[in-house]
């Protein structure tokens, strides 16, 4: 009866068991809004996607976003009851930017802010605007939250966090397969 069982149990985990893609610690990535491909670099460890950006800019009176220099368009390090007031008026508001890929292909972009993420790094808590974009992988095209952040002086403009991959991949570190 136990065998019987534990045999069922097997059987049905491996029927029910998604096939995973593998994918590299690097792969060509596409955004579908913009048509254009990323060079992106795989990280588990990234909570949200994070897509390089500069010439930020809200529509509206009063919708420029608060910076702490020229180079960090991204948003403001608040407190959490300051950032809460001052980025609630933000959302569903339309956001225009510049991006680029490592070839140089520069896009204008307009779409709307969908949420406000804070993210903790090496250069301590800042807040980035979110945006829903579409990103191609091979064939396989998923809707999902990216943030805005200038990735200007790093090697990958695209960064793909856990968010997309959310358990339809496995990342092969050995693997050097990148799709067009």
């Amino acid at each position: 009866m136990i065998k019987s069982l534990i045999v069922l149990l097997v059987f049905n985990s491996y029927l029910f068991a998604q096939e995973r893609i593998e994918i590299g610690q690097h792969a060509f990535i596409g955004i579908v809004e913009n048509n254009m491909q990323y060079l992106a670099r795989i990280d588990s460890g990234a909570r949200i996607t994070s897509l390089h950006a500069f010439n930020i800019k809200l529509e509206g009176p009063k919708a420029l976003i608060p910076a702490v220099s020229p180079t960090k368009l991204t948003g403001y390090p608040f407190k959490k009851k300051v950032k809460n007031e001052q980025y609630r008026r933000h959302l569903g508001r339309m956001i225009s930017f510049d991006t680029v890929n490592e070839r140089g292909e520069v896009r204008h972009m307009k779409t709307r802010v969908v949420n406000v993420t804070r993210v903790r790094n090496a250069q301590g808590v800042e807040y980035r605007y979110v945006i829903r974009l579409g990103i191609k992988y091979g064939e396989l095209v998923k809707f999902k939250e990216v943030n805005l952040r200038d990735r200007d002086h790093m090697t990958y403009k695209l960064l793909i966090g856990r968010n997309w991959l959310d358990n339809d991949f496995v990342i092969k570190t050995d693997l050097d397969l990148i799709k067009k």
